[in-house]
């Protein structure tokens, strides 16, 4: 990988400054950084409203409903087979 140094900061830390020119140049001798989001600082999210968890948990329940109603269909079905292969 080729990498380019695009700017470099240095710092002197030996030197000795009067307080105006600490506050006048207090940028360069501390660095901030004010909009950093850190990982898993995010806002917290909304709670859910009732219209939309009551949503959920129907189309929850409806797909297992459906899904146990095709796993039914599918084992009769299996069963019909396996009955035909004695005879």
């Amino acid at each position: 990988d080729n990498h380019d140094i695009i700017s470099l900061k240095l710092y002197q830390l030996t030197v000795e400054r009067t307080p105006e020119e600490e506050k006048r140049d207090r940028e360069v001798f501390l660095p901030v950084v004010d909009n950093l989001k850190l990982p898993g600082m995010e806002a917290p999210l909304e709670p859910m409203s009732g219209l939309a968890l009551f949503l959920i948990v129907f189309f929850s329940l409806v797909a297992i409903v459906f899904a146990i109603v095709i796993g039914i269909i599918v084992y009769n079905k299996w069963q019909e087979q396996s009955r035909k292969h004695f005879y």
